[in-house]
């Protein structure tokens, strides 16, 4: 039966290559040995045009996508009852097709296929079990939420592993200001207590967290941009420099409604990095939506990715470099943000790019799991 089902996207080669990229490039280093004998643990991440799968005398032959030009397609067999084949398929947007033969192939080996859009919103899940996520990590996730302990534990992980990048970034991508010495210290204080004397509940470990934040984008205050042609593009004066990493405008302060360009671009690259995180939690067998720490909730496009939103924390100060290299080496101009009815500043296509070419493959994959989470 050669009958197959294509794959589409409207979106353009240029936009893959700053997407996906990273997929091609890395996935494969960011998988840990494993014994000689020992059953692949990690799935098998497909992306970009021209991605194929079909059934040849008995194996599965898959052709990974292009992402860019030039490349060549790179091609992997899968042979029946095989210990090297991966529990999972991922297929992260891109183009291509796949065989009504190769959908039997993978529900006999058991070998779960999830297409994912490039937000790590879920096309569709075609497993014999019905279910993407493994059993044992999601209980696993669920467990560990309603442990006290544990949950403590694993957060103490990720907070404390947070505030070493965020200290690691302000000595060496924050300018120097009237508050930056007072902010490491605060901040050094704050990790110290993570790692000395750590609370043992979890909102008493949050405080500790939202102080360490709080101190590190006061020392952003003041932070200059540099603007191209305002004479003939115009700037609010309060975009000249960094104030706060709330929204001033607002009646009550919330980070999602941008209304400076520092907030624009950092809201953006948190956007990018939790989608990111998103299809890594969903690609490794985890619920995104089962958060340990962060509480699963409705919002304005459906529910959080709560546990995504976990294991993103660390990186979040990591994220804030790319910002900070771009305003260092890039001029802004006012034609780079759009400013909606309610005073919400976006980024435009053209910067939105830009922000995405500096932060693809710069950060790590996949956050703690059942084997390194209470690690630090």
């Amino acid at each position: 039966m050669n009958a197959s089902v294509k794959i589409e996207s409207n979106d353009t080669l240029d936009e893959w290559a700053v997407r996906c990229r990273f997929w091609l490039d890395e996935y494969d280093a960011s998988i840990p040995k494993r014994k000689r004998r020992e059953r692949q643990a990690h799935p098998l991440i497909l992306t970009g045009n021209g991605m194929s799968m079909r059934v040849n005398r008995g194996t599965l032959v898959i052709r990974d996508g292009l992402t860019h030009y030039p490349q060549e397609f790179k091609e992997h067999r899968l042979f029946p009852g095989d210990i090297e084949n991966p529990p999972r398929i991922v297929m992260v947007d891109g183009t291509g097709e796949i065989t009504l033969d190769a959908i039997d192939w993978l529900a006999e080996q058991k070998i779960g296929l999830i297409r994912l859009k490039w937000n790590g919103g879920f096309t569709s899940v075609i497993t014999s079990g019905g279910q993407a996520a493994d059993p044992e990590k999601v209980l696993w996730q669920y467990q560990t939420r309603h442990d006290p302990a544990a949950r403590v534990q694993f957060a103490l992980g990720l907070l404390k592993a947070k505030a070493r990048n965020t200290l690691e970034t302000l000595e060496g991508w924050v300018p120097q200001s009237q508050f930056w010495n007072k902010s490491r210290e605060n901040i050094t204080d704050g990790l110290t207590r993570l790692e000395n004397n750590p609370p043992e509940t979890l909102p008493d470990l949050l405080g500790i967290e939202g102080a360490i934040a709080t101190a590190y984008f006061r020392a952003w205050q003041g932070v200059q941009l540099t603007w191209n042609a305002t004479s003939r593009h115009p700037i609010p004066d309060d975009w000249r420099e960094y104030r706060s990493r709330t929204a001033l405008r607002d009646e009550k302060p919330q980070n999602r409604h941008a209304t400076h360009p520092i907030n624009a671009m950092l809201n953006y690259v948190y956007g990018m990095l939790a989608a990111r995180k998103q299809v890594e939690a969903i690609a490794e067998g985890y619920d995104p939506m089962l958060g340990i720490v962060h509480d699963r909730r409705k919002a304005v496009r459906g529910i959080t990715p709560a546990y995504a939103l976990d294991i993103m924390e660390p990186d979040r100060p990591i994220a804030d470099r790319r910002v900070l290299e771009l305003m260092r080496e890039q001029e802004l101009s006012a034609m780079d943000f759009t400013v909606t009815a309610k005073g919400t500043c976006r980024l435009s296509p053209e910067l939105a790019r830009a922000v995405s070419a500096q932060i693809t493959g710069s950060l790590r994959l996949i956050g703690p799991g059942p084997s390194d989470a209470t690690q630090s």
